[in-house]
């Protein structure tokens, strides 16, 4: 394997240093999202109390849960009595700073996945150009295997390159999928709220 990473050339630096920061942050992203959504009952009991009108029982509910659906009730709990405008407002800068938290760091995972297989083909590129440079210069007759064996060791950097960006792509369409159920569950819960407690409901 490490014969093979020396075959590959200098493009195997920035690769293997690009997979070690898209396997990080995809972990770290993973890690954020299961603590963010491990009681999603929360926001439903939320809102059961708010139609209750029990508004300290659902603040406390709200300030004591994890996660960005009940951020952004507990803002618009503490801003009760307010205008239906203003208490939008609220509600709407809050679940954009909530989506600003998740979403952070998702684009170094895409960027990687679209970086891989761009520096894996300059990586084969440039190999192909010393292999045929090689051969050029050959003052004997050319051997086929020594065009072979250049044009293989040139090729490693597009499977390396196509390894690291499949599963960062993968990754990365499931992190953000998941990003998208948060900011649906912030607009429901959140609409729901400005009803329920935005002046002269």
């Amino acid at each position: 394997m490490f014969d093979l990473f020396i075959k590959g050339g200098f493009v195997m630096y920035p690769l293997i240093f690009g997979s070690i920061i898209a396997l990080g942050y995809t972990l770290e992203r993973a890690i954020v999202y299961y603590l963010a959504g491990r009681k999603p009952e929360i926001p439903a009991a939320i809102h059961e109390l708010i139609e209750k009108n029990d508004i300290p029982q659902a603040i406390e509910l709200a300030a004591n849960a994890p996660g960005p659906v009940a951020a952004v009730l507990e803002e618009g709990l503490r801003h009760i009595g307010t205008s239906k405008e203003q208490l939008e407002e609220v509600i709407n800068l809050r679940g954009s700073s909530e989506l600003k938290r998740l979403n952070q760091n998702l684009h170094v995972i895409e960027l990687v996945g679209q970086l891989a297989p761009l520096l894996g083909l300059l990586g084969t590129v440039t190999g192909l150009v010393e292999a045929f440079q090689t051969v050029s210069e050959a003052k004997s007759a050319i051997d086929p295997s020594m065009l072979a064996g250049g044009i293989w060791e040139a090729l490693i950097t597009t499977v390396a390159g196509l390894i690291i960006a499949i599963p960062a792509m993968v990754s990365h369409h499931f992190l953000e999928h998941r990003v998208q159920a948060f900011a649906w569950q912030m607009k429901h819960y959140g609409t729901e709220a400005i009803k329920h407690l935005g002046a002269g409901r």
